[in-house]
């Protein structure tokens, strides 16, 4: 088990200290296959799951009802880049179930590691998932109202070394038990269940070819009202995480340009993972949304990304990303800390914004929110302290007054700390964050 490191700090600390700490709580083992970390190349000997879309993520007669807003705008297509060739571009229906992303701020969520505090968050007990048509928590169903778009980093194992769901051949099946990681299916289903756009993480050592499998399984199982968004891995330019070690060694052996090797391949992964969903979607789907995402606090892995998609070695066709996303955490260990790393927070949004957009690219968050780790053991305290919900109007207030577009991804749903809600079970009552986005979204219709 690895709990993510904190994102928004230029240096990253309490990893260690974290895990030591969750694994107090929960006692749970991650419980994730091992692989040798390989890559498999034009393996298609796992396929693509063939299951019966009318039980393998469409909407069921139980899942909740969701206002649907006529949206018909594509998010940024790019009419220069990707592939040359291609199927007709999937134009989707003519109402697309959530906004459009790059518009008003709206509000999306990730989700925590399935295993670090008990599955019983989100899926019913007990459930068999070689039989069932539906493992979801009512409870959780319920909660994901207010979000329009999912992001499940950490259910893919997005941060690991040696991830199965990066080989199509050792992914996790649908039918097989889903402590971590999660089967690509049921992240899917989950979104169809809800009306929710789909954010995935392409594991970064997944091969083209598997990605195209996996980009043919979201078209396959993905209601056609809601989007896909790609990001190549996660957060690249952090140390910490073993994907900045592997792009860095990428870069060097493939000769690439530039001050910031790891960001260099970033990119390069980038954009072949966004003609890989192309060469399924369609290039100019308004159904696909390409994401590049860098610091919040600092700019120059975002400097670095621009130069690198002028780069005719790194980015030969002249594919963009439609957004740059950040995650413009505040953190502290009381009320009074929480709300100047807010104000700190918008500055670092600001500078962000202008060099996205001095790329040509509105900017959106893949994560952000309320970190209280510092405060140890109190953090679930701070997290419950009815100031909470202040804090979070002012923050969301001040994101959307920097520059920040929708989606704001929260991180996370649920979860110690950093959640809106501890647990999925608490009330609204005792969940002022959550209560905080509710009441902001209720009044910014």
């Amino acid at each position: 088990m690895r709990p993510r490191t904190i994102s928004h700090f230029v240096v990253s600390f309490g990893v260690y200290g974290m895990l030591a700490w969750l694994s107090a709580c929960s006692g749970a083992d991650d419980g994730a296959p091992e692989t040798d970390g390989g890559i498999a190349f034009s393996d298609t000997a796992g396929g693509v799951d063939t299951l019966s879309p009318q039980t393998d993520g469409k909407p069921s007669d139980d899942a909740p009802s969701s206002d649907v807003a006529t949206s018909t705008d594509a998010p940024g297509a790019d009419t220069t880049g990707g592939s040359d060739t291609g199927p007709t571009p999937d134009t989707g229906p003519t109402s697309l179930a959530n906004p459009a992303p790059g518009s008003k701020l709206f509000v999306g969520a990730n989700f925590w590691n399935i295993d670090w505090e008990g599955q019983d968050d989100f899926f019913t007990k007990g459930v068999d998932f070689a039989t069932t048509t539906n493992p979801w928590q009512p409870a959780l169903l319920t909660d994901l109202a207010p979000y329009k778009v999912l992001r499940f980093m950490d259910w893919n194992l997005t941060n690991e070394k040696d991830n199965p769901q990066a080989v199509w051949s050792t992914r996790k099946l649908k039918t097989q038990a889903q402590n971590e990681p999660v089967a690509f299916e049921w992240q899917i289903d989950l979104c169809n269940r809800t009306k929710k756009d789909y954010w995935v993480n392409v594991p970064h050592a997944m091969s083209e070819a598997d990605i195209t499998q996996l980009a043919t399984l979201v078209q396959k199982l993905l209601d056609p009202s809601l989007r896909v968004y790609v990001e190549y891995s996660n957060e690249v330019w952090n140390g910490g995480f073993p994907q900045h070690g592997y792009a860095a060694g990428k870069a060097s052996s493939l000769g690439l340009a530039g001050s910031d090797p790891a960001g260099a391949y970033y990119v390069y992964a980038s954009v072949r993972a966004y003609e890989a969903f192309e060469s399924v979607f369609g290039k100019g789907s308004p159904r696909l949304v390409k994401v590049l995402a860098g610091q919040a606090a600092w700019t120059g892995p975002c400097d670095a990304h621009m130069k690198a998609l002028a780069d005719t070695k790194i980015n030969p066709k002249g594919t963009k990303p439609d957004f740059y996303a950040i995650a413009p955490y505040f953190s502290g260990a009381s009320i009074s800390a929480l709300k100047s790393a807010s104000t700190t927070a918008a500055g670092w949004t600001t500078s962000s914004a202008k060099c996205a957009t001095g790329g040509g690219l509105p900017l959106i968050s893949y994560e952000g929110g309320a970190d209280s780790y510092s405060a140890g053991a109190g953090c679930t305290t701070l997290q419950h302290d009815t100031q909470m919900h202040d804090l979070y109007m002012s923050y969301l207030d001040a994101q959307a007054a920097a520059g920040m577009k929708g989606p704001y991804m929260q991180y996370t749903h649920s979860g110690s700390c950093w959640g809106l809600k501890e647990k999925t079970s608490d009330s609204l009552a005792s969940s002022p964050k959550y209560k905080g986005v509710l009441d902001w979204l209720a009044a910014h219709p």
